[in-house]
């Protein structure tokens, strides 16, 4: 079994580690970042936090070989932007929040694509990368599919309003996420995805900064920062960016809409574009639905011939689950795999009727 170091400041993720490596067939030796004397020809993995990236970089700097980069919980994943100038000496990130088999894969990969044994021919390094791209796509497939099985409909209950959503994972780069937040007045409802793995990651760090930030200050104002470093961090890569981020004035029930990318939006039987904002005076008991770019991509891919519109008038006498999951049976109905092309989102937002709004 190959031994590999790991710098690392606090212990307390020590046991995951060891249970991770010994998954890659690897053992440990474990370093604290105070002496962090790494040598320069075995693999390495370094926990790194905003405290240590300076230290990071000199120690990526001093090998030739590739390292792997470890974050405890995806709120570190902001920190990605400040080693962009490393990317060439790092094989790729993992996130300890996650389960061992999520990051067991990209560990392998690292182990076999730097550390062969011995030179190898052409014909059989062409064999054992073939081989390592199965066993890939093989233990992505097991992930998705896990994570399919157990998200399904999901439905949060809030403050005067109910939030019904369903996601399905895609076979190509990047993702598509969702995250909502209230206060007494206000509601917020966030949609954004990218074609970019890293873009992918900067913006669920953002969404939780956002998080963190919004009980103490204004909600609306905090969603404008957010819409504004996304858009940042979009132009900075070059990668693209889709979003719909909705404000909801729960005392006049105002929504303000702010839409990038493809992507669509129904309500009172109109079917709206991401082209433009859009701002909507709301009912008590009204819905409007939510289209990820996503789906759409896959709808045009799989599906063409269905019309949006024609899909909601079709299917308004079903309730929000039965309409959603209809949805998704004809958006995947022509899918050659397990999974669709994209991840695909769809959310309908509901307003309750009993609470009391200044109308």
């Amino acid at each position: 079994m190959r031994e590999m170091e790991v710098v690392r400041q606090n212990p307390a993720q020590d046991e995951y580690l060891k249970k991770l490596l010994k998954e890659a067939d690897l053992t440990p030796k474990f370093i604290s970042w105070d002496d962090s004397k790494v040598s320069s020809n075995t693999p390495l993995l370094l926990v790194v936090d905003h405290d240590h990236i300076d230290t990071l970089i000199e120690v990526s700097k001093e090998r030739d070989l590739k390292i792997v980069v470890a974050m405890n919980n995806r709120r570190e994943f902001k920190i990605v932007s400040e080693l962009k100038g490393q990317f060439d000496k790092i094989f790729g990130f993992i996130d300890l929040s996650q389960e061992i088999d999520y990051n067991t894969p990209l560990l392998k990969n690292y182990l076999n694509m730097n550390f062969s044994a011995s030179v190898v021919s052409l014909d059989k390094l062409a064999g054992d990368l073939e081989k390592i791209h199965d066993y890939t796509k093989s233990e992505l497939t097991k992930i998705k599919d896990l994570h399919d099985r157990l998200v399904k409909v999901r439905i949060d209950t809030l403050k005067g309003i109910t939030v019904t959503s369903k996601f399905m994972a895609g076979e190509k780069s990047g993702g598509e996420f969702f995250d909502m937040l209230q206060t007494d007045q206000s509601f917020l409802y966030i949609q954004a995805g990218s074609d970019s793995y890293i873009l992918s990651s900067m913006i669920i760090s953002e969404m939780e900064v956002l998080k963190l930030s919004a009980p103490t200050t204004s909600m609306k104002s905090q969603s404008e920062s957010f819409e504004k470093m996304i858009n940042h961090h979009s132009s900075e890569m070059g990668a693209s960016l889709n979003y719909c981020i909705i404000n909801v004035d729960l005392k006049t029930l105002t929504a303000e809409c702010q839409f990038k990318g493809e992507g669509y939006l129904y309500y009172q039987n109109e079917l709206l574009d991401f082209s433009h904002a859009q701002k909507l005076k709301l009912k008590p008991s009204e819905k409007f639905y939510l289209l990820s770019a996503g789906a759409l991509k896959n709808l045009k891919e799989l599906n063409p011939k269905l019309s949006v519109k024609n899909f909601y008038k079709d299917n308004q006498d079903k309730n929000t689950r039965d309409l959603i999951n209809e949805f998704f049976f004809e958006v995947s109905r022509n899918k050659a795999g397990n999974f669709l092309i994209y991840d695909a989102l769809m959310s309908v937002i509901e307003i309750e009727q009993k609470k009391l709004y200044q109308l």
